[in-house]
């Protein structure tokens, strides 16, 4: 019965995708090191962190079914999510900030792990709208967040994953982008990362991260911030394509 189920489901969300294609690809933009002293000062910038997504297994399927059943169905895919913004926003005031916490272990590994790494400052505040900075700024964008049962044919992240790694997964997911641009605001340096628990062995249900005032939860969001921080990081050092 559970095989039948979560068959009914992939293919119900697998549907969806189609609907759901014109989400971007993944944006990767190696940084072209030559005298990175040139680049000095580097200012860090962030956006708004998003409000958390929050589903249950029979929500997904519920939004997936109606998405390919109801004419214009793709609308519903912007409803969703603002329908799973809402059922997170009781989570919301108890789980840490994101974007914040990958920016804060960027900044603490950065100079360590990048060889001639410029002198970098960190604006903390959240800016709403491109920024003006006249120096080379790098801006962090978390894109998504959601926890519980995720359809990842939104916001196209099954895209960069691939379909043939499953379109529906339980536990937490982070989508993050960060962007170099330089004085001209030409963008020298991009690089996104979907951090999912799967990919870790760390599903956990919902109720599991709920648990204990999101214990769990929590945990994982600052697991996630450190691996998507690295990545960036593994990416300037030419490791990560």
């Amino acid at each position: 019965m559970i095989t039948n189920y979560r068959w009914l489901v992939t293919v119900i969300i697998s549907a969806s995708l189609v609907l759901s294609c014109g989400c971007g690809a993944k944006a990767n933009h190696a940084l072209v090191k030559s005298d990175m002293s040139l680049l000095a000062p580097i200012k860090m910038v962030r956006y708004e962190t998003p409000g958390i997504m929050k589903a249950t297994g029979a929500e997904t399927t519920l939004f997936a079914l109606m998405t390919v059943a109801v004419p214009g169905g793709s609308a519903l895919l912007v409803a969703g999510d603002a329908i799973g913004k809402s059922r997170g926003s009781g989570t919301q005031g108890v789980i840490p900030d994101f974007g914040s916490a990958v920016m804060d272990n960027f900044l603490a590994n950065v100079k360590k792990e990048v060889p001639d790494w410029p002198e970098l400052i960190a604006v903390r505040e959240p800016i709403k709208e491109d920024s003006t900075e006249h120096a080379t700024v790098i801006e962090l964008d978390v894109k998504r967040l959601a926890y519980g049962s995720i359809d990842l044919s939104r916001g196209g992240i099954v895209l960069e994953r691939g379909l043939d790694k499953g379109v529906i997964a339980e536990g937490f997911l982070s989508k993050t982008n960060v962007k170099m641009k330089d004085l001209r605001g030409e963008v020298i340096w991009e690089k996104s990362y979907v951090y999912l628990s799967k990919d870790y062995g760390r599903e956990r249900t919902l109720e599991e991260l709920e648990a204990d005032n999101c214990k769990l939860l929590k945990d994982e969001m600052m697991f996630a911030a450190e691996k998507t921080a690295q990545d960036f990081i593994d990416h300037l050092n030419g490791k990560t394509y």
